[in-house]
């Protein structure tokens, strides 16, 4: 499932928008419990010719609604979102990236898998979302860019749901899993943690639906 990836060098930050790298496109198979899925990759994104363990685990145990918004935060080349769009067809999917390089491999990966509810933004989220919310976000957020701006990003995705939303996203265990869900608990309604494996922990983030909206 996993083939062996060149490492990144500090020059081809993936959290970049015009990677220094230069392009080396690679195509991974990548076998999940319910679909194989071919996927372009390249030098200065994310998980270059591979899909990352955090990612796949984060694929396998997610459940988004069958119709709505569903945000990928961050996309990165797009596995999550294509995964996402492919399972809920009757929703409306939206991949944001910052990475112009990323980006495209997502639009590539989206028509390969033969999505067609699906669209990617390039740029920050908050430019190019505006206001809009949504009812479900996955994420696998850029931890080498540091925790502050790590939060700054997971508030403004809980901040984008609707009530009865969740946001559901991945951290390595040693690289502060545990204190990153505390921190996210810290603004969010309720944060429980779905699974372990390989070193890795996913969450989910609800945002509750106020008592006075209730039927």
């Amino acid at each position: 499932m996993h083939t062996p990836a060149e490492p990144e060098t500090s020059s081809g930050q993936y959290f970049t928008t015009h990677p220094e790298a230069a392009s080396r496109p690679r195509q991974v198979r990548w076998r999940l419990p319910d679909r194989v899925l071919l996927l372009w990759t390249d030098r200065g994104v994310f998980a270059h010719g591979k899909v990352d363990p955090g990612t796949d685990l984060l694929a396998r145990v997610m459940r988004l609604p069958a119709q709505g918004d569903i945000l990928d935060l961050g996309a990165g080349y797009g596995p999550l979102g294509v995964v996402a769009a492919l399972r809920s067809p009757q929703a409306r999917v939206t991949l944001v990236e910052i990475n112009e390089r990323a980006a495209a491999l997502a639009e590539k990966n989206l028509a390969l898998s033969g999505v067609s509810n699906a669209e990617v933004l390039v740029g920050e989220a908050t430019a190019v979302l505006g206001e809009r919310q949504f009812d479900a976000v996955v994420t696998n957020p850029p931890l080498r860019a540091g925790k502050p701006e790590v939060l700054r990003l997971l508030r403004d995705a809980y901040e984008r749901l609707r009530p009865g939303g969740s946001l559901w996203f991945v951290a390595q265990t040693k690289q502060g899993a545990k204190t990153l869900a505390r921190e996210v608990a810290q603004f969010a309604q309720q944060v429980s943690l779905v699974e372990i494996e390989g070193g890795y922990r996913v969450y989910r983030v609800e945002r509750k639906i106020p008592v006075s909206d209730k039927p």
